[in-house]
């Protein structure tokens, strides 16, 4: 028995020192007691966050592969080191975009309460992410991160080649909705993490949407900060300071679902600048939070860029139909561009 003993307690340090940078330490707990491949589908109800790089995508066709894989692991190092201190489960790295789970593989009665502060303190840390970008002469880079709760299937999901722990079910696929919402700083949480978090919750702002496969319209939240134990808070957002344009900047744009756009055919004009952020007159009136791509064009219609990324953040008015966009993606000619009008780059 001695040496069986010894035997098991080998291979288990050995699979904790192969994979325990690829899983967190409760997987890895999981798979240990219950035998890998003997994990079987549960129901359970679970905290989700996903937190994605807004317009990194875009940013990554710009630069060199060995910075893009810097900057990245710059943002994974910092974030991890957060989401552990919580005590969340990173079920995966999707690119420069993290799914985090609270309640699984272990439940705990304040799993939504350490999502938001997790989530909180994530947006807080991107100061330091960028300050180190800056260092090594990267760009700035902007995290949106959305939260939700509800009924997921955990266990493992593939085949006998290929298997890994995840967790599946609509409360994940809602919570990247909810997330796709979101520009550079800002967490949504939906109705059922509210509730779940009381009045701790500092909420900034409200609003309701329709994300595909959903029947009747959602309410998602802009969380400010969280208090009682945690006391973590975003600063408060700076008052907008804008630059009438006259005559108006060119564009043409379309609305772009889930990163797929077709051909830009809506003509518009830029009225009004400030820091990332435009008002643009229209003939036609995106809905709230679509996401556009934007081709810019000088005063004497001369194409600036074609790859320019934003959302629509709010409506103005229906006829004419205006809007305001929040940039989430402006390559560098656009950016030197845009700072001739507005009089500081835009980031």
């Amino acid at each position: 028995m001695t040496e069986l003993n010894t035997a098991l307690e080998l291979r288990n340090r050995f699979i904790r020192e192969t994979f325990g940078s690829y899983l967190s330490d409760e997987i890895v707990d999981t798979i240990l007691k219950k035998g890998g491949l003997k994990i079987e589908g549960e129901k359970r109800r679970a905290t989700i966050l996903m937190a994605d790089l807004r317009g990194f995508t875009s940013l990554s066709e710009r630069l060199p592969a060995e910075d893009v894989v810097a900057m990245i692991n710059i943002y994974l190092e910092t974030m991890t080191e957060i989401i552990q201190k919580y005590q969340g489960t990173i079920d995966e790295f999707i690119g420069d975009g993290i799914l985090v789970i609270f309640g699984a593989p272990i439940q705990r009665p304040d799993d939504p309460l350490r999502a938001v502060a997790c989530a909180v303190e994530m947006q807080l840390a991107m100061t330091s992410v960028n300050d180190r970008n800056r260092q090594a002469g990267y760009p700035e880079i902007a995290l949106g991160i959305g939260i939700n709760t509800g009924e997921v299937v955990m266990g493992n999901i593939g085949s006998k080649k290929r298997i890994k722990y995840a967790v599946v079910g609509r409360a994940v696929n809602l919570t990247a909705r909810i997330e796709s919402y979101t520009v550079g700083g800002q967490i949504f949480i939906s109705e059922s993490t509210l509730c779940e978090c009381g009045d701790l919750c500092r909420i900034d702002t409200a609003m309701q949407v329709m994300p595909k496969g959903v029947k009747k319209p959602l309410t998602i939240h802009e969380v400010g900060g969280i208090g009682g134990d945690f006391q973590l808070f975003l600063p408060p957002k700076k008052e907008m300071t804008w630059k009438e344009l006259e005559p108006g900047l060119p564009v043409q744009f379309t609305m772009v679902d889930w990163k797929h756009a077709g051909e830009l055919g809506h003509r518009g004009a830029i009225t009004k600048i400030a820091h990332n952020m435009v008002e643009i007159h229209a003939k036609v009136l995106p809905s709230p939070l679509a996401n556009l791509r934007i081709s810019l064009y000088d005063p004497y219609d001369h194409e600036i860029t074609d790859d320019l990324y934003g959302k629509v953040v709010a409506h103005l008015s229906e006829s004419p139909p205006a809007f305001l966009v929040h940039f989430t993606s402006v390559p560098p000619e656009a950016e030197t561009f845009l700072a001739e009008f507005l009089g500081a780059v835009l980031n």
